[in-house]
């Protein structure tokens, strides 16, 4: 038994089958007879608390009449105020001497209101200009208009209008152009700095969010991330954002697919729906070729791995925080940073969701180059561990059909 259900059974608030029922196990056993016995004890003084209590005889008619008095005594002052300061209608009027010539509390509130005011009747009176104002203020004005300046200062003798100034002796003008060349030098580099880490910080958001979209359709589809498939319409690495806007993962009007580096306002992408891509597919290659290189924007995303079994898969949402899962797009050249960040490196998104500036491309699961299998192909990894990420149109077999 819990020591809240004795204290329940003691106090009297337990519902009438939980009391039986503590009841009966406080009778049968002895250690509990004695912890209701000292409960019992401790709650004794507040017992005294709990006699109901009795209102005194006549306590409503008195508050009432209380506030009654209160609501006249306020009417009054109304009044007498009003009458004091003489802006009473005429009933008003008629109430108010009614009131002082009864109510001797009355005439002395109007006293003292008369003493208070007597201070602020002195400025009731009119204020009158003293005689000749206009005429002497229209004689000042015009005396300081037609007053003649001082003349100015004779110039110095040493200065030559038609001389020509030595540049040689101008140190001040070379000391300020030399501390703006200085300030120059420190203050614009870190301007542009604050803007790069701003841009960086945009690019790294971007992936944050796609992620998120990732993870809700890995959620949905017993841990799998969206992968490409190995031939036919679907076999690039872009189409992820497809496969999240076409199931609710993603909304396509504030899904960012390109790195805002270099660009001042991100480009409309219309994502193909899956039938789109089939159909060009299948009568119009070409088209389709285009539309894919641009569907994924200029990030890479995971071509996945070839099994054991020579099977394509792709990566499970438990496979490790530290495998790459997408980056900036890859560049054309091995050993080469991604061109989004002027080729500085590449904000690389990881499997758990976090998102890391990398100034290198080896920053695989091993260590690997993350845009080229251990193989050096751009096409899917040998394994779990070789993760390999493709820009939008690269196929897992890089081969474009």
């Amino acid at each position: 038994m819990r020591k809240p259900d004795i204290l329940g059974f003691a106090m009297g608030i337990l519902e009438e089958s939980e009391s039986r029922e503590v009841g009966t196990q406080i009778e049968g056993d002895a250690d509990f007879q004695a912890v209701l016995s000292r409960t019992r004890r401790l709650l004794a003084p507040l017992e005294a608390d709990r006699l109901p209590m009795k209102a005194p005889s006549g306590l409503a008619s008195k508050a009432l009449a209380l506030v009654r008095e209160k609501q006249a005594q306020s009417a009054l002052d109304a009044d007498i105020a009003g009458y004091s300061l003489q802006f009473l209608e005429e009933v008003e009027l008629t109430r108010a001497k009614n009131e002082l010539e009864k109510n001797p509390l009355a005439e002395s509130l109007l006293k003292r209101l008369s003493i208070s005011l007597k201070a602020l009747r002195s400025d009731r009176a009119p204020i009158r200009a003293p005689g000749g104002l206009a005429r002497k203020t229209i004689l000042h004005v015009r005396t300081s208009v037609s007053r003649t300046m001082p003349a100015a200062p004779p110039l110095s003798r040493e200065y030559d209008p038609g001389k020509r100034r030595s540049w040689g002796l101008r140190a001040d003008l070379f000391a300020a152009a030399g501390l703006l060349m200085m300030f120059g030098g420190v203050i614009w580099p870190a301007i542009h700095h604050q803007k790069q880490n701003q841009k960086d910080l945009e690019c790294q958001n971007n992936l944050a969010q796609i992620w998120r979209g990732v993870a809700s359709f890995a959620s949905f589809k017993n841990n799998q991330m969206p992968k490409p498939e190995l031939k036919g319409p679907r076999s690039v690495a872009g189409i992820y954002a497809p496969l999240l806007v076409e199931n609710g993962f993603a909304n396509p009007e504030t899904l960012h697919v390109d790195c805002p580096v270099g660009i001042e306002k991100y480009p409309t992408h219309i994502f193909p729906s899956l039938e789109t891509l089939d159909q060009l597919y299948q009568h119009d290659r070409a088209q389709w070729r285009d539309v894919v290189q641009g569907m994924g924007g200029n990030y890479s995303y995971s071509l996945g791995y070839r099994g054991r079994n020579g099977q394509h898969g792709g990566f499970d949402l438990r496979a490790g925080d530290r495998r790459p899962l997408m980056a900036d797009s890859g560049h054309h050249r091995a050993s080469h940073n991604s061109p989004n960040h002027s080729g500085r490196g590449q904000n690389v998104l990881f499997l758990g969701g976090n998102v890391r500036f990398r100034n290198q491309r080896n920053v695989g699961q091993t260590g690997d180059d993350i845009y080229l299998n251990r193989h050096f192909s751009k096409s899917a990894g040998l394994d779990g561990d070789d993760c390999v990420l493709g820009n939008s149109g690269d196929s897992p077999t890089n081969l474009n059909e």
